[in-house]
């Protein structure tokens, strides 16, 4: 059964776990693990200081983020958005962050590292994803590049220089220093 944009609205308005949607189809998000959760919240943690007081606020996984010119409803692990929030008609989804991390999970991380990223590069106000791995010390930072084009740099240490904030993002910050 193919579900309506407006189905699919009103049953995540009640349920109680997140589902993503695309293409009329209802994608049941799973569970995470212990080392996921803790990787999400340092992100978030460490992000968060990186753009405190520069009119950017850091968001969880439970945002929901609509992504127009693909169909996609969906959640990331977390991000940023600055400025006004741009929400959806729906008054629950996020238009315009600017920065998405995703942890990456043996069960998901094929569809992180392609689908979703694909989905993501399509908001224009999407400047930095953050594909962040929980099996072993490894982030890939997607950003968009002086001319809009999308770039790739892989760090296994030290620091990811996030061009539009000051600072870099430590990987010990996320990753535990007793790690």
């Amino acid at each position: 059964m193919l579900w309506s944009e407006a189905e699919y609205l009103a049953f995540e308005s009640d349920s109680p776990t997140k589902h993503e949607f695309f293409s009329g189809e209802v994608f049941a998000m799973a569970g995470a693990s212990p080392q996921h959760n803790l990787l999400a919240g340092n992100a978030a943690l460490a992000i968060g200081m990186l753009v405190r007081g520069r009119g950017c606020k850091t968001f969880n996984s439970d945002q929901r983020i609509y992504i127009p010119a693909t169909g996609l409803y969906t959640y990331a692990d977390g991000g940023v958005a600055c400025g006004k929030w741009e929400i959806h008609t729906d008054g629950m989804c996020l238009l315009n962050p600017v920065l998405l991390f995703e942890i990456l999970s043996p069960s998901t991380r094929d569809y992180d590292r392609g689908a979703k990223r694909e989905h993501y590069q399509q908001i224009p106000t999407l400047r930095h994803l953050l594909l962040i791995d929980q099996s072993q010390r490894h982030v890939r930072h997607d950003f968009r590049g002086p001319e809009g084009a999308w770039e790739v740099r892989e760090f296994t240490g030290g620091a990811v220089r996030l061009a539009d904030f000051p600072g870099e993002l430590a990987l010990d910050d996320l990753y535990g220093l007793d790690e």
